[in-house]
């Protein structure tokens, strides 16, 4: 599961905001599967060029055990200062990708997510925090090859 760090004081998904982040920003198409009526769960299904899957999020205040894992991640990749942007964050979304979904396509989605959340995007394995363009460029990385 990835965890993407908020910036509201409520737990809340911000899901028309993502939609049209997602066709204006990221040429892709995100399309509310399902959500529930207090906006905390949603299946959204993102299509690009270069994607075709489904994520399911929860949003939740941000916990000790969540915030422990921000200064190892930061030292992974060295991500200087996301470190602290997370422990402003008094939420996370947790980012459950569908298993059709590659690593690439998941960065792609963390992006698109950190640029309404105004957070830090970590992975499952902590192996870095990423803000919208390193996790851009991670997701191209990871398409290419390189």
């Amino acid at each position: 599961m990835f965890l993407q760090f908020v910036q509201q004081p409520t737990p809340h998904l911000e899901l028309e905001r993502l939609v049209g982040q997602a066709s204006r920003y990221f040429s892709a198409e995100l399309q509310i599967v399902a959500q529930d009526a207090a906006g905390r769960q949603a299946t959204l299904r993102m299509r690009s060029a270069n994607d075709d899957c489904s994520f399911d999020l929860r949003a939740r205040l941000a916990d000790d055990s969540d915030r422990a894992q921000l200064h190892p991640a930061e030292l992974a990749n060295q991500s200087h200062g996301m470190a602290g942007l997370g422990e402003r964050c008094t939420c996370v979304w947790e980012v459950t990708p569908a298993p059709e979904a590659t690593r690439a396509a998941c960065f792609q989605f963390g992006a698109l997510l950190a640029s309404i959340a105004l957070g830090p995007w970590l992975p499952p394995d902590g192996s870095g925090l990423y803000g919208v363009r390193s996790a851009r460029v991670l997701a191209e990385q990871l398409r290419s090859g390189s």
